[in-house]
């Protein structure tokens, strides 16, 4: 095992790549997992990035969680492996692994997108780092021209995970990522009871099997309809946010401290550099995010101490 203390390698050099996790000679099949649920808007470009892949081993797996706009219509022009599950996204996931035939598991939403024909190619090379590793887990970041509050909400996501990363603070890599299907299994995989936060399930999972995580600068893009409005944002915060702090299974191992410093320390020295070094513009949003941030805390947590049901 190489570095037993360090948990994620950030995008080491190729040339330091010598185990045989991968056998380039006959290139594993990568399993795309993609849940779906009305999901009209994004998931022809999605499939459309995966397909254009210049890798030469891969299959697409869909699992519908109840789509009643054009979704499957859409999907069945690229697979016709469809499958479906009306439960949690933990269980909506587990549904896809379960009928992948790949060694490699493609975990990636209906609103993402590969940035360029030979992403997967070389992505996959990094399994080679080390017998340890489970996860190749990309940078994410808005789409070029999207909205400026997507754009902030990956701006200040990716100062965060950077931070996370540095301190080595923090559950990472259960999801927007390739993971090795092997990994999966010995964990017993995403827990179907869990629908919000399924992901640091995993990833916590996957951590205490002692599995690393290599994270890759390769940007893909996610197109998350949080950043179209702020109605949308909210919404999906609340849902989030209750799940995270009435299942243990979801906690990404962050104090109430570590929180705290993150919005509001992280995000105001960002805000500043952005503003003033990088000029870019969706930073004036921040204080917006930040007080949203903060009133869904306290609104969740109050549900919480008097009992009110949230949705789930």
């Amino acid at each position: 095992m190489k570095n037993d203390g360090v948990y994620i390698f950030v995008e080491p050099p190729l040339n330091i790549l010598q185990c045989k996790q991968i056998d380039f000679e006959h290139p594993p099949l990568v399993s795309f997992v993609i849940p779906v649920y009305n999901s009209e808007r994004t998931i022809e470009k999605c499939l459309k990035s995966i397909q254009d892949q210049d890798y030469p081993n891969k299959e697409i797996i869909i699992v519908d969680n109840g789509s009643s706009d054009n979704t499957l219509s859409i999907v069945k022009k690229f697979t016709d492996e469809i499958f479906f599950d009306d439960g949690t996204l933990g269980s909506v996931r587990q549904t896809g692994i379960d009928n992948m035939q790949g060694q490699i598991a493609g975990i990636f939403d209906s609103d993402v997108y590969l940035p360029h024909k030979k992403w997967l190619s070389n992505a996959i090379w990094y399994f080679n780092y080390s017998e340890d590793i489970a996860t190749i887990w990309p940078k994410m970041k808005a789409p070029l021209n999207g909205p400026l509050f997507q754009r902030l909400y990956f701006n200040l996501a990716y100062l965060i995970l950077e931070d996370r990363i540095d301190k080595n603070r923090g559950i990472m890599g259960g999801g927007g990522a390739l993971i090795n299907k092997k990994a999966i299994d010995e964990t017993g995989g995403y827990d179907r009871n869990v629908h919000w936060g399924e992901d640091f399930d995993l990833a916590s999972k996957l951590k205490n099997k002692g599995y690393k995580i290599i994270y890759l600068k390769d940007a893909v893009y996610h197109d998350t309809d949080m950043g179209l409005s702020i109605s949308k944002f909210i919404k999906k915060q609340i849902r989030g946010a209750s799940s995270l702090s009435t299942n243990s299974k979801t906690k990404m191992n962050l104090s109430k401290r570590d929180m705290v410093y993150e919005n509001f320390f992280l995000g105001t020295k960002g805000m500043i550099f952005g503003l003033l070094k990088e000029r870019d513009i969706s930073w004036l949003l921040f204080p917006l995010l930040v007080f949203l941030r903060m009133q869904i805390f306290l609104y969740v947590h109050l549900c919480k101490l008097l009992n009110v049901p949230q949705e789930k």
